[in-house]
């Protein structure tokens, strides 16, 4: 999935991330909520939005007290709507999901620092499609998913990747339920990636 790719990216460079599922007035059936507590139970902290309702954003904004924040995620989710519902002054574009794809259209076209408080500042970017954080080496991705890592040290080898080696709790923990088969999953498809993009 996008956001474990983004969460290995942040957590491989000292990036403390917050999570925001938007736009949760659309999910009639409260699908979200599943991901919302799996990643809460990681130790993420989440915050479920919407600019209909305005449910989430006080504690959004409060969040984002106090620092440099960048937000980050594909396009047509919301990034400018929920800046602009936080910060009126900042006036940003906004565009609408197309009706052809789906998919949002990409309003905003460049990343630009504001100031939004006396120490808070917010960067809005372009939506991007996909990301895969780079220079991790495979037997290191494990170390970058939270939930792994009161495992890692059980490991019969220290270069476990967790995928086929024998004495792995890793994939002790997955099937013990304790890491969920989804994050496991993601996990494999990223190591996949990583394998395909070494070289050194």
């Amino acid at each position: 999935k996008s956001i474990d790719r983004l969460l290995v990216t942040c957590e491989s460079s000292g990036i403390k991330p917050l999570l925001v599922l938007n736009k949760t007035d659309l999910d009639r059936s409260d699908d979200f909520k599943k991901w919302s507590d799996c990643y809460k139970n990681i130790g993420y902290t989440v915050y479920e939005t919407s600019i209909v309702t305005a449910a989430g954003i006080s504690e959004l904004k409060a969040g984002l007290n106090g620092n440099v924040n960048l937000l980050w995620g594909q396009s047509g989710v919301g990034k400018s709507s929920l800046l602009n519902m936080m910060y009126p002054g900042l006036n940003l574009r906004v565009g609408e999901v197309s009706s052809y794809s789906s998919k949002g259209k990409h309003t905003t076209v460049t990343s630009l620092l504001q100031k939004t408080g006396s120490d808070t500042f917010v960067i809005d970017t372009p939506g991007i499609r996909e990301i895969d954080p780079y220079g991790i080496r495979e037997e290191d991705l494990g170390h970058y998913f939270a939930e792994f890592v009161p495992f890692l040290e059980h490991c019969r080898f220290n270069t476990c990747t967790h995928r086929h080696e024998p004495g792995c709790y890793v994939r002790r923990a997955v099937d013990d339920n304790k890491i969920l088969k989804e994050r496991y999953q993601s996990y494999l498809i990223l190591l996949r990636t990583i394998e395909e993009d070494m070289n050194f």
